[in-house]
């Protein structure tokens, strides 16, 4: 970066002293492609001008030289969108410097991964296999009772998955439920005491 920000402050320093010279951008992105490489054609003197970081191993190159430059914008990794952006100095009695480079191909980054679930803070109530079902979350902490012998539920939320325990007059044990997207059903196991959940509980608004 600091050898780039070097060549830029090189390359603006010639376009000052030469003000018949011609100064172009370029630009690439990738998001999670691997590399994308854009010709950007023969020109005086290319060097980056501004780097967006994306991922981990994400980075900006510009090579090649006044015959053919080209920049190229890597992301391995699905992360942010990495974007660079190259400027070009075409100097006036440089020959064949400037000659336009082959039109690319547009890039568009990547839609943003969906947002995970949020749940509301009063889940139900859900008409359930062991009745009515009403439930409140306070961050991931969830609390809830349910009609079926002064039936209890608490546990935590992690996305759409309920981990708890059940609590009634005549025993207790663990349970996991699993909501639908919109918290309007849900389907799970539970059982007795510690042992795994294996046995059906459904609900629905």
């Amino acid at each position: 970066m600091r050898r780039s920000l070097l060549a830029l402050s090189l390359l603006l320093a010639l376009g000052c002293a030469h003000a018949a010279g011609r100064i172009t951008y370029h630009q690439a992105a990738c998001d999670g492609c691997g590399e994308q490489r854009i010709e950007l054609g023969r020109h005086s003197f290319c060097a980056l001008s501004y780097v967006h970081s994306g991922g981990f191993s994400s980075a900006c190159q510009v090579g090649g030289g006044p015959k053919g430059w080209f920049l190229k914008a890597i992301d391995p990794d699905r992360g942010e969108t990495q974007a660079c952006t190259a400027v070009c100095l075409d100097l006036e009695g440089d020959g064949e410097a400037g000659t336009p480079p082959p039109a690319a191909a547009p890039v568009t980054p990547a839609p943003p991964p969906p947002a995970a679930p949020v749940a509301p803070q009063r889940l139900g109530p859900y008409r359930s296999t062991f009745g009515d079902m009403t439930l409140t979350r306070e961050g991931s902490r969830v609390t809830g009772r349910y009609t079926h012998r002064d039936g209890r539920i608490e546990g935590t939320l992690e996305g759409r998955v309920l981990t708890g325990r059940w609590t009634q007059s005549n025993g207790q044990g663990r349970v996991v439920l699993r909501f639908s997207a919109d918290f309007s059903s849900f389907t799970g196991e539970w059982g007795y005491n510690d042992a795994p959940p294996d046995q059906s509980w459904t609900g629905q608004r």
